[in-house]
């Protein structure tokens, strides 16, 4: 946790279906990074000539549509959490999330700072048309918050955050090259911190699975992640197709 004292002790730790959560979940997840949207081609985008603007613009915009959400499904899941401690353990992302108490540091709010910083409104982004890969990764984190148990929304969280890292900087690189003078603040407040966040909600999962849960874990990890890939797909296809 970053800004809050965890309210877990050591010994809630070493409880032996908590270490057996412990020891499926860091087995997925390492599996997970074979899943080809670790290795996806837009990955390696950013090594090729400055791509168009007008592509760029696309990408960031299109985007917008899973930052906005993000926060209210991370207040969903919070509210659904069992026990206050586990509550109080999302705040911390939560917190971090709304800008740690300055709303305009908030995610979604310094992501609409870096569309203004290229020319896009707000406006302009919320009536841009969602993305159909956008919209199954969207509606399968609802689906996993709301109506799945809360260990297997903590683990799809888990693995959601994980993603960040090797897509962020790619999505900063592109907008860069692109536009000099962008605001880049709110990929400057992601990294490190994000596997900070799938640590915490690891920690989550690993006291509140159960093992007849970890078949229908491991098939949510791997569908937001084929959600994930198929966006990167419909990305490349635009690139291709200018």
């Amino acid at each position: 946790m970053e800004h809050f004292t965890s309210p877990f002790a050591a010994s809630d730790f070493a409880r032996a279906q908590a270490l057996e959560n412990r020891q499926f979940l860091t087995a997925l997840l390492r599996q997970s990074q074979a899943h080809r949207y670790y290795s996806h081609p837009f990955l390696e985008i950013c090594n090729q000539q400055t791509p168009p603007r007008e592509w760029v613009v696309f990408i960031l915009t299109s985007f917008y549509k899973i930052v906005a959400p993000y926060t209210a499904l991370l207040f969903t899941l919070g509210g659904r959490a069992p026990t206050l401690q586990s509550r109080f353990a999302l705040l911390d992302n939560i917190y971090e999330e709304m800008g740690c108490g300055d709303i305009a540091a908030a995610h979604p709010s310094l992501y609409v700072d870096m569309l203004a910083s290229i020319g896009v409104a707000c406006a302009a982004a919320e009536r841009a048309p969602t993305l159909l890969p956008i919209h199954q990764i969207n509606t399968h984190l609802s689906d996993c918050i709301e109506r799945r148990h809360f260990a297997v929304a903590c683990a799809v969280l888990a693995s959601a955050e994980a993603t960040i890292p090797p897509c962020f900087p790619v999505l900063a690189q592109l907008a860069q090259r692109a536009f000099p003078s962008v605001d880049l603040r709110f990929f400057e407040r992601h990294g490190a911190r994000d596997e900070g966040h799938s640590d915490d909600a690891a920690a989550l999962f690993a006291l509140t699975c159960q093992s007849s849960l970890f078949e229908s874990v491991a098939t949510a990890v791997y569908r937001d992640l084929d959600c994930r890939a198929n966006l990167f797909d419909e990305w490349s296809q635009a690139l291709a197709s200018r």
